[in-house]
């Protein structure tokens, strides 16, 4: 069985996640932003599968010093990182700054999976298998890397922030997978899901969060997929994704932005 270790997974889709791998039987890290609501998460996954085996982490994705002592954390406390789930995921309606000062969809979006990521690299390669999954959106396609406003300094738009973050996701995964060839490194789209997030941004109804976490799981666990790399999924299917992701220098340029912002913590 597997270890996998999903950020944001203390409601909506990462609870769904986690809840669905926990009852395959994988040992589950249930991450949230503070222990209160990381203790509830995992009594609720207990609650549906008894004997689920469960580690906690906790850290504010707004805070990258938080992230990585997180990740220094858990490389003392687990044997191994099967998986890594890049999951929480934020809307903002009006700009505010992290703790960093970045633009806060920015921040736990992209910026936070980044750090987190680079990382566990060490504990990821103690599995004989490891993967990295995070979760982008359909909406990548309205996404515009732009590198004079990527904090939203000249321009803030609450929609074209989350969008913007998701092609940096998708953009992320690629080159991440290109980078790290001995990993499998993919993104998705989780559908239209009931979400609080949903609720806010677009104010839809949505499918049920069980639904959002089906590509999550089977991009985490399916043999089908033990050598498949670089590629974007919807609906557990690799479909191709907006032609900016694609963009190898888009990718490698903002891989270099988003190293120099974070170099501080990455040590």
């Amino acid at each position: 069985m597997k270890t996998i270790l999903i950020t944001g997974s203390t409601d909506g889709i990462g609870l769904a996640t986690a809840t669905e791998l926990a009852r395959q039987g994988h040992e589950v890290v249930v991450h949230g932003r503070n222990d209160e609501k990381v203790a509830r998460a995992c009594a609720a996954i207990r609650a549906a599968v008894p004997g689920a085996t469960l580690h906690k982490a906790c850290a504010d994705l707004a805070d990258l010093a938080a992230v990585a002592r997180m990740a220094r954390e858990l490389s003392t406390r687990l044997r191994r990182l099967d998986v890594l789930i890049n999951n929480a995921g934020v809307y903002m309606s009006e700009r505010k700054s992290s703790h960093d000062g970045f633009e806060m969809t920015l921040a736990v979006n992209y910026v936070a999976p980044f750090l987190l990521t680079n990382l566990l690299l060490p504990l990821l390669k103690k599995s004989d298998a490891p993967r990295v999954v995070t979760v982008s959106s359909t909406v990548h396609s309205s996404g515009r890397i732009e590198f004079d406003n990527l904090n939203g300094e000249l321009k803030f738009n609450g929609y074209h922030a989350y969008s913007n973050s998701k092609l940096a996701d998708a953009l992320f995964a690629n080159e991440l997978a290109r980078r790290e060839p001995w990993l499998t490194s993919n993104s998705l789209h989780p559908g239209v899901i009931g979400t609080k997030l949903l609720r806010l941004a677009f104010s839809g109804q949505g499918d049920a969060v069980d639904s959002g976490a089906r590509t999550s799981v089977y991009l985490a666990t399916s043999p089908e997929v033990d050598k498949v790399t670089g590629k974007y999924f919807d609906n557990c299917v690799a479909v191709p994704p907006a032609a900016q992701v694609l963009d190898q220098e888009l990718a490698r340029r903002l891989w270099e932005w988003t190293e120099v912002a974070v170099q501080k913590y990455a040590g």
